[in-house]
Formats: structure tokens, sequence, C-alpha cells
């Protein structure tokens, strides 16, 4: 420093990435992957950030059902629950199985979604 003025040396560009690592966030690399790829990722990070939001809520929905139970402001009829939650295990037994077929029907396309949706899960 001469005179207060404040002389910087240029910041160097980071190394490339060698041959082990991989850089998913270069310019190229994107561009490369399909839209099964890329929709995949999309809800992949969306349904991550919808199952922390929903955990939340879902939490505090049932902190305060048992709390207003406890208080005998109202009463929870759990036979009545467990009919429910019956018919809603049959009802998901069999749309499962459509969309078992509904993948394997389309499995070029479901790899690629899988392998983004995975991913977008990890971010």
């Amino acid at each position: 420093m001469l005179g207060g003025i404040l002389q910087t040396q240029p910041v160097p560009p980071p190394p490339p990435p060698t041959a082990g690592e991989e850089d998913f966030f270069s310019s190229g690399f994107f561009l490369q992957l399909g839209f099964s790829f890329m929709v995949g990722l999309a809800i992949g990070y969306a349904l991550k950030v919808a199952f922390k939001v929903a955990l939340v809520v879902g939490g505090l929905l049932l902190l305060l059902l048992f709390s207003l139970q406890y208080s005998d402001i109202i009463k929870v009829n759990l036979v009545g629950m467990e009919s429910n939650y019956g018919d809603f295990v049959d009802w998901l037994t069999a749309y499962s199985g459509m969309l078992k077929d509904f993948i394997a029907d389309n499995l070029s396309s479901t790899a690629s979604f899988t392998a983004g949706l995975l991913l977008g899960l990890r971010f």
C-alpha cells in the first residue's frame, strides 16, 4: 500500500474438475440432459420442500388435536379413523398397480426421470 491506495492481486480461476469429480452446475452439464431428467429434478426438489412443510404442519395439527382431546373439548373417534385408513390403503393399492404399469410402458423416460427425481431429493 502506497499513499492509501490498495493494490489487489487478480483472483485466479478455479481449477477444472479432475477425472473423478463432476461439475454439476457447469453451463454445459444441464444442456446435455433430457427433458425427463430436468422434470424429475424439479419435481424431486419440490417434493423435498413440500415434505418438510407437510411434516411441520402435520405435527402442529396433531399437537393441537391431542391438546384439545386432553382438555375434553373434542372426542376423537379412533374406530372411525381406523376404518377410513383401511379404505385409503385399499384405494392406494389399486392405483399403485396402475402407476407401475404406466412406468413400465415408458421405461426409457422413466429411468431418466427417476435419476433426476433422486438427484432433486438429494439437493
